[in-house]
């Protein structure tokens, strides 16, 4: 699931255009790719020019100075401005066409610098994506708990709901796949941890039964470097989760 690792590394660059973060969690900065031209159609309209792609939506990012939009196309992964989406009812994976221009936005800061943007004139949605389908067929609320020692922002813990309904699209895991198939209620555990002199976030998935709730699989989310990791028991190791 290696575009679900990147997305989650190219947080990092958006720092960039924020002064200060309200989540606790600290990516890699990766430099975004430029739009290609194999990715764009350029149009004229009102004498200005225009571009146009069709992107595979990955989140919001509200959090800095500036409302953005991370989208990819392939291995492609763009950052655009949104004050035009005020909705917010995008979800990971829907198929979107963006309209953008380029411009210029303001780095706060003593010099106040513009470093250039694509700003967002339209977006539309085009298809579903995995989680929208599964929100659908699913239709079911995924409780989740935290320890009361842990001060996570509200932000950071939807970020992370978010990331565990995407999980849900694309788990090999028999246990959940046959509680998801069932819609059997779902529920998991936030904490941290420090494993081989790294630090995480743990994150425990179990289904709801009869009997109680019973963790079916172990997550571990990489504070350092932002990537997942399942953990394997038999082997009693983490394996990248692509």
């Amino acid at each position: 699931m290696n575009k679900l690792i990147n997305a989650l590394n190219i947080i990092g660059i958006c720092g960039l255009l924020s002064c200060h973060s309200k989540t606790v969690e600290k990516k890699e900065s990766v430099k975004l790719s430029p739009v290609y031209d194999q990715n764009v159609t350029p149009q004229i309209q009102n004498n200005k020019l225009e571009h146009v792609a069709r992107l595979t939506f990955i989140e919001y990012l509200d959090d800095g100075d500036y409302f953005q939009i991370l989208a990819n196309k392939g291995d492609s992964t763009f950052s655009f401005i949104n004050e035009t989406d005020t909705a917010r009812n995008l979800n990971r994976g829907d198929q979107i066409q963006v309209v953008w221009k380029n411009g210029t936005v303001t780095i706060p800061g003593d010099n106040e610098s513009e470093m250039p943007a694509k700003l967002i004139l339209s977006i539309n949605k085009t298809g579903d994506g995995p989680v929208t389908s599964f929100r659908k067929t699913y239709d079911k609320k995924i409780k989740y708990t935290w320890s009361t020692e842990e001060e996570f922002t509200s932000s950071y813990l939807n970020k992370i709901h978010l990331l565990m309904e995407y999980y849900l699209t694309q788990t090999k895991n028999p246990l959940l796949q046959a509680a998801i198939k069932n819609r059997q209620e779902l529920t998991y555990s936030i904490e941290s941890a420090e494993r081989n002199g790294e630090h995480y976030r743990v994150i425990g998935i179990a289904p709801v039964g009869p009997n109680g709730r019973n963790v079916v699989q172990w997550l571990y989310l990489g504070e350092e470097n932002g990537r997942i990791y399942e953990y394997n028991l038999a082997e009693n190791k983490l394996v990248v989760f692509n």
